[in-house]
């Protein structure tokens, strides 16, 4: 989509979040790395935005390699 398609009349903009209604976004898996990656995630909360990127950037290489891993047998 670009700048010219964004209808500005149709964005919703949020003005506070509230943290205690959110909910976990995952469960333990029983697969070992892919738990390991997904916890990284709990990272975020306390880190400021500019470096969230880089835990990003680590979990998806984590995951993405799992997958490889899987598709390649045990």
């Amino acid at each position: 989509m670009s700048d010219e398609d964004l209808d500005i009349d149709n964005v919703l903009v949020l003005e506070e979040v509230n943290t205690e209604l959110a909910l976990a976004v995952w469960e333990p898996t029983g697969d070992a790395g892919i738990d390991a990656a997904l916890a990284e995630l709990t990272r975020l909360e306390d880190l400021p935005s500019g470096d969230r990127v880089a835990v990003y950037e680590s979990v998806h290489r984590q995951l993405h390699q799992r997958l490889a891993d899987l598709s390649t047998g045990p």
